[in-house]
């Protein structure tokens, strides 16, 4: 039989262990990886053949020397200067950089987990299937999102379109959205 002492004791700890558990759910919560475009590819064709032709694809090719050397020397870069290593333009130019990744993940220019989030919990099957989405697309996309997708907002995408970048002329979010949308 326990005596009284021991009895406090014991639920003192284990409310003690269970505040701990409530206060840290962000410790024991999945990690969301960067996976690549080419694991979106397999279902999303299309969509990936329209980005092909945005000019998010080429992102880090507006970095390279000698490109778009009028823009940059308007705006007082030296347009013979390699960026595409520049720890200042990559967050924009470059998908979740400094974030984590899967292993072989190509993360180079403004792809698919830019605007729609990390892929690593949505990217499966159980998420994205295409049967499921034909007989239920609300119930999909909810699940998707549940499971981390995100949809495009003006505030993501006014993350790199803003005021700091080099090259800023403006962002109008209605036309651009249209522009971007996978056609």
């Amino acid at each position: 039989m326990m005596s009284t002492i021991s009895k406090v004791f014991t639920f003192s700890l284990l409310g003690a262990l269970a505040l701990v558990f409530l206060q840290a759910p962000c410790s024991f919560s999945q990690e969301f990886k960067y996976v690549g475009n080419k694991k979106c590819i397999g279902c999303h064709r299309v969509e990936y053949k329209a980005w092909q032709g945005d000019y998010h694809a080429k992102a880090m090719d507006d970095l390279k020397p000698g490109v778009k050397a009028d823009i940059k020397t308007k705006s007082k870069l030296d347009p013979n200067k390699d960026y595409t290593a520049d720890a200042s333009c990559l967050p924009c130019h470059a998908t979740g950089y400094g974030k984590p990744a899967e292993a072989g993940a190509d993360l180079s220019n403004v792809g698919c987990e830019s605007c729609h989030g990390p892929g690593s919990a949505y990217k499966s099957v159980k998420i994205m299937n295409k049967k499921a989405y034909q007989a239920d697309p609300a119930a999909a996309h909810q699940a998707a999102l549940a499971a981390g997708l995100v949809e495009p907002t003006e505030k993501l995408c006014v993350e790199c379109h803003n005021d700091k970048s080099p090259t800023w002329k403006g962002f109008d979010y209605a036309k651009m959205i249209e522009d971007v949308k996978h056609k």
